[in-house]
């Protein structure tokens, strides 16, 4: 919504923006005394949230900040003085409105039931809207006679939940009702078996779409009907187990209920099912006389209902597709391989259409059974003429082979071939068929091309991105050293990130929990590790940790200069770093453990950097703004005395192990010392194990030593 908002006028966005959301400020009580124009501005300060299921959108205990207004879905309020939920909120609902006249503690955890779609509103950006409003005051006061009510209102609820035990059976009656209805014995949508079984029913839509039309159009295969009874039998299966065990998804959320899936099955899918079931044919079978051909024909033709069938298990397609790509498996083949089977499976419909014609003619002939005369006036006798097809007109088989070979060449290529329609009615079908070939042929060169462009199109995208940067440092005319440096970093980006340096772009994305959770998994452990963050709530962690940019650095690359004014700090992901003295001869520190952190001096005392910091090899950071520190900090009233305690304390330490470093680099000078020796040793042994400059990557060497090896492989 916010990228459709930044495409219009602001004036014009405003107004969207209102239309959306007015009415759900209108439900307010506190906002009625608001005028439209304070409302407007109201308007554009929200926030849309999206919760997922089961996740904790505010926690008891913890300072609050935002308030939350329900758009739709369902939350559950709990509190740890009372045992089960002691308040459910809905579309129209809102809480921790509390926070909008200062920090407050929460005084409960709210939970999300099932997806929900809520609109926030920060306490600075309703302070900072209130300040040029002529009807602040009324609003303020509106607003904590509220909170007074809600508060009164919630005391009466815990005081009920706690002295009388029924309130809480009442109040859980439904959900226990529920429960009570539903089975552990359910069939998950994407469990394994529930996705074999879909692959074994699609099998058999695919027979039904081949057989059907071609034993109508051939009457041949007539002894495999007793197969296709027993995979209607298997249909009859299939709805029994989704009217009765098989799960599934209800905006978001799994259902599992006994009785909802019933409902949802009768109300969705009963139908067509059973329509696309029921042996029609059986009942013909029983009831039309047998010794008449066309009864045969309509049996035939009732089983067309089966291919109603093959559109709800595309999906399954979708769900097998799913499976190869989070076990990264290239999908571009079996999509082509997908859209070549459809176009085959039309040229089969297409074929056994154009036999008909000839069959037709064929069965109205006055003419001896098995006579090449039977044939005339149809294509088949100018295959029969042509030597193509025997002067009996050949098996089913062949006649299929030659009805496929008019079929496909047709639709693919928009031409006849070989086989040539005779009649009018043959030549109408062929224009229709051509007709249809023009779409299908545009879809082929289409989606070929689309899967061909897709099998690198990553890699073709960061080829291109780096060769526009390629071609903009030979403009400019760079050094050929700065080159190098480029190409190292192009080629450490693509093996070790895919070619993506910021992940922000996607995590932003995300639903609150789910970026809580691949967080904790990558950022959140950098701040934990650091001693003057321990005294901050889990919830301001997580704030901290969503502002952290991510920074990628090349070998030699300067992180941090000596005498600059720092705003930042910097924890290292991946790769190694040297803390250096101002004139980049003396080596304080390396680091290289995933986690270590340095630049933390800019948080608390405002001086110029002491050290420099360098990248030994390509490194990977991520970085904390001072602003975004004390932003997180000041929306949740935090004294910061005790992390600066803590800090003075590790920088104290940091400052007695720097001079200790000093004191032994100018006595490892000493040619007598003993650190002196053990210092030349080590440096001897790197010495010996370096591998000789000539055959590193990009050297002159190098390249001609890798052209001349390919050539001997040639």
């Amino acid at each position: 919504e916010e990228e459709v908002s930044r495409e219009l006028p602001t004036s014009l966005s405003v107004e969207v923006a209102f239309q959306i959301n007015g009415a759900t400020l209108n439900s307010i009580p506190f906002l009625k005394a608001c005028d439209d124009a304070t409302k407007l501005l109201l308007v554009t300060v929200l926030q849309p949230r999206v919760f997922i299921p089961s996740e904790c959108i505010v926690k008891e205990g913890e300072r609050g900040s935002v308030m939350y207004i329900i758009q739709r879905g369902t939350l559950e309020v709990t509190c740890s003085q009372v045992k089960g939920p002691i308040r459910i909120l809905s579309s129209g609902d809102f809480f921790g409105e509390s926070c909008l006249l200062g920090s407050k503690t929460n005084r409960a955890t709210v939970t999300a039931v099932d997806y929900c779609d809520c609109f926030t509103l920060n306490k600075d950006d309703f302070n900072e809207v209130l300040d040029g409003s002529p009807a602040a005051k009324t609003m303020r006061v509106d607003l904590a006679n509220s909170i007074m009510e809600s508060q009164a209102c919630n005391k009466r609820a815990f005081h009920n939940l706690s002295r009388y035990p029924k309130c809480t059976e009442l109040m859980l009656g439904s959900n226990s009702e529920e429960e009570l209805t539903s089975t552990h014995h359910q069939l998950l949508p994407d469990s394994p078996l529930n996705v074999i079984w879909n692959i074994f029913l699609l099998a058999i839509c695919m027979y039904n779409v081949w057989i059907i039309p071609f034993r109508l159009a051939f009457s041949h295969a007539r002894e495999s009907i007793f197969l296709d009874w027993v995979f209607d039998a298997f249909f009859f299966l299939d709805m029994i187990l989704n009217y009765r065990c098989v799960a599934y998804f209800h905006d978001g959320k799994l259902v599992t209920n006994t009785q909802k899936i019933k409902r949802n099955y009768m109300q969705t899918r009963f139908k067509m099912d059973l329509i696309s079931t029921f042996p029609f044919d059986v009942v013909a079978l029983l009831l039309l006389p047998r010794e008449v051909s066309w009864s045969i024909i309509v049996q035939d033709g009732l089983r067309l209902l089966k291919l109603f069938r093959l559109r709800r298990h595309f999906g399954t397609l979708d769900t097998i597709f799913r499976f190869l790509l989070d076990h990264h498996i290239t999908l571009a083949p079996l999509r082509l391989a997908e859209f070549l089977s459809g176009v085959i499976l039309i040229a089969h419909i297409a074929a056994c259409g154009f036999y008909t014609f000839a069959r037709w003619k064929y069965s109205h002939a006055d003419c001896t059974a098995g006579s090449i005369d039977c044939w005339e006036g149809t294509w088949i006798m100018r295959q029969i003429y042509n030597d193509k097809l025997p002067q009996d007109g050949g098996s089913v088989w062949q006649l299929y082979v030659r009805s496929l070979n008019w079929a496909l060449p047709t639709l693919v290529v928009v031409v006849i071939g070989d086989v040539v329609p005779t009649t009018s009615p043959e030549t109408l079908y062929a224009l229709m068929w051509m007709l249809v070939g023009v779409t299908i042929n545009a879809s082929i060169v289409g989606n070929v091309a689309n899967i061909v462009s897709n099998l690198e199109t990553d890699s073709s995208y960061f080829a291109n991105a780096i060769d526009n940067i390629r071609n903009f440092l030979s403009v400019h005319h760079l050094s050929h050293d700065f080159h190098e440096r480029v190409n190292d970093f192009a080629r450490y980006l693509w093996t070790t990130h895919n070619g993506t340096v910021s992940e922000d772009d996607f995590i932003l994305r995300l639903p609150h929990m789910l970026q809580t959770q691949i967080i904790e998994d990558t950022r959140m452990r950098h701040i934990n590790a650091c001693p003057f963050f321990h005294s901050l709530q889990n919830d301001v962690i997580e704030a901290l940790a969503l502002c952290m940019q991510q920074l990628v650095f090349c070998a030699g690359d300067i992180i941090i200069h000596a005498g600059d004014m720092g705003s930042e700090i910097f924890f290292l992901e991946r790769g190694t770093v040297r803390i250096v003295s101002p004139d980049h001869k003396t080596v304080y520190a390396t680091l290289s453990q995933s986690g270590s952190f340095f630049g933390e001096t800019c948080l608390f005392l405002k001086k110029p950097r002491s050290t420099s910091v360098c990248a030994q090899t390509f490194s990977d950071l991520y970085v904390l703004g001072n602003n975004d520190l004390f932003n997180e900090l000041k929306r949740r009233d935090i004294d910061l005395a005790q992390m600066r305690s803590l800090f003075l304390g590790i920088h104290q330490e940091n400052d007695r192990r720097n001079k200790a470093i000093e004191g032994n680099l100018i006595r490892c000078k000493e040619p007598q010392s003993k650190l002196s020796k053990l210092i030349d040793a080590d440096y001897q042994e790197a010495k010996e194990r370096a591998v000789p400059k000539m055959f590193l990557p990009g050297t002159r060497f190098r390249f001609m030593w890798d052209v001349f090896s390919t050539l001997g492989i040639l």
